[in-house]
């Protein structure tokens, strides 16, 4: 049998070679058995526990002005005789609370969403006086004490600093609705005091101080319920209350 021969020159370069190719890959081989393993990423609880902020409480104050409601009396159920327009105007404080939660939505903003109850205290307060076959005669409308219920939902800015929000919602007040008669003898008042529902609605904005609290503006809309008031045993009138206002707040969310 024959053996193939190397000359000893090239068998010792190429251990040479082997050797230097085995120094440099060890380091490379033991790093990948003992480096670092990067942990996937994990979404922390606390995001998501963010995203409702739960309840708040505010307090608030109104200017308001009623909207244009004619006044006219029926006389014993016969003719109704026109006596002005009625537009009630005052100011009115209250408290509120709520319950608000948001969601993530496109371009970076958060949408929010919840419900809110309040109630103002205050009096918008409305007159008029004209003459029923030469007779002086004078109607007033009152609206106070108004309790309310409203839906809120809105969209932040990029920055999360700014709410806009629109609220559409439940309300009942007390309606107070006058009028007086002045005849030679003197004068003689008829009132009615009534508590009616009615709707709200609203559009504004709410801008955040820090994480608790943020200060809002809108301008309001409330509409009550039409009724016909029976005022004594002669006289009766259709009084349908309204008013719009400008309402600043501060909020404490907790």
């Amino acid at each position: 049998m024959s053996w193939i021969c190397f000359p000893k020159s090239k068998m010792s370069r190429v251990l040479t070679a082997l050797l230097l190719m085995l120094s440099c890959a060890a380091p490379t081989l033991a790093g990948d058995v003992t480096g670092e393993v990067t942990e996937p990423d994990v979404i922390s609880s606390e995001r998501y526990a963010s995203d409702i902020r739960a309840f708040y409480l505010g307090v608030s104050a109104s200017r308001a002005t009623g909207g244009s409601d004619e006044f006219g009396l029926q006389v014993n159920g016969g003719s109704v005789f026109g006596i002005g327009e009625v537009s009630t105007d005052g100011n009115f404080a209250g408290f509120r609370g709520g319950w608000r939660g948001i969601l993530p939505a496109r371009g970076g903003r958060d949408y929010v969403y919840g419900l809110e109850v309040g109630y103002d205290f205050g009096t918008l307060d409305g007159s008029t006086s004209g003459q029923i076959g030469g007779t002086p005669v004078s109607g007033r409308s009152a609206i106070s004490d108004v309790f309310s219920i409203r839906l809120r939902n809105g969209l932040t800015n990029r920055s999360k600093s700014v709410l806009y929000f629109v609220t559409v919602g439940y309300v009942r007040g007390d309606i107070t609705t006058s009028a007086s008669v002045t005849e030679v003898g003197g004068t003689t008042r008829f009132e009615d005091v009534d508590r009616r529902q009615g709707f709200s609605a609203s559009l504004g904005a709410e801008h955040r101080l820090n994480d608790d609290w943020s200060i809002t503006g809108e301008l309001e809309y409330l509409q009550f319920e039409s009724k016909t008031v029976e005022l004594g045993p002669s006289f009766s009138t259709k009084s349908t209350p309204s008013y719009r206002g400008l309402r600043i707040g501060l909020n404490y969310t907790f």
